[in-house]
């Protein structure tokens, strides 16, 4: 039966954190484990982590200090048994047919990733967005032009390829795009599943309030490959945001 791991880490999320574990637990899939990662909370994280770790075997609590979200993954990978390995942050809600879904494609395909669209909720206005995937093929110039193309919280890898490549603990917002652009060297396996995995919650989490931040790493991860101001071009007109893009790009150039 196949086993799928899921990599937590949590820095003071204890706003939504029991909801997500819950979610997890709801999950129709038996065979899964939860890796959640965090030394760092100053919040009640640790009571309401200890709680779930002492009640359910499936859920392990690694209390390592980490450099950032990219060296938490790394260190939930090595704690990882499963043969699939997906990400959720302590602020998804992982819908309760995901885990069946994945098992049951990859009783069909060996496939190196699967990934989903998913809903985006905005906790402080009350309404649900569905995201969708751009219907495209996962290579690097679609990553180039339309961005990371899919989030973490909605594509789960193979364990093999979590094997050849790890996340670059100098990326600390865009982590999810720099590794995509590795993997795909080597691995191009993707399936694309047109339904929600998920439910992520918008609120001011980290993310949300550093996304200006988090706009210039991943345009640095651009930077890194492509060999042609075109290229930037290209990238940055889907989003509207060219102008700003290139005199960006001519002042770190």
């Amino acid at each position: 039966m196949l086993k799928i791991s899921m990599i937590m880490p949590n820095y003071n999320g204890e706003k939504f954190i029991t909801d997500s574990i819950n979610a997890f637990l709801a999950s129709g899939w038996a065979n899964k484990e939860l890796i959640i990662v965090d030394g760092k909370s100053t919040d009640l994280s640790h009571s309401i982590i200890r709680e779930f770790s002492e009640e359910n075997e499936c859920i392990r609590w690694i209390n390592e200090i980490d450099s950032g979200i990219s060296d938490a993954i790394n260190i939930g990978v090595r704690s990882c048994s499963g043969d699939v390995i997906g990400y959720l942050g302590s602020d998804d809600l992982l819908l309760k047919e995901t885990l069946e879904k994945v098992s049951e494609y990859k009783s069909l395909l060996d496939f190196d990733a699967i990934y989903f669209d998913s809903y985006t909720y905005d906790y402080k206005a009350g309404t649900t967005r569905n995201r969708k995937c751009p219907d495209v093929d996962f290579t690097k110039q679609n990553l180039l032009k339309f961005g990371s193309i899919v989030g973490l919280q909605n594509i789960f890898f193979a364990a093999r390829v979590y094997d050849d490549y790890k996340y670059d603990v100098e990326n600390k917002y865009s982590m999810d795009y720099d590794i995509y652009f590795k993997i795909i060297e080597k691995y191009q396996n993707f399936v694309y599943i047109k339904i929600p995995s998920s439910i992520n919650i918008s609120h001011d989490n980290v993310s949300n309030l550093l996304s200006e931040r988090q706009r210039q790493e991943a345009f640095q991860v651009a930077k890194k490959n492509v060999s042609s101001i075109k290229c930037y071009c290209n990238l940055y007109f889907n989003r509207r945001n060219i102008k700003p893009a290139l005199n960006y790009f001519w002042k770190i150039k």
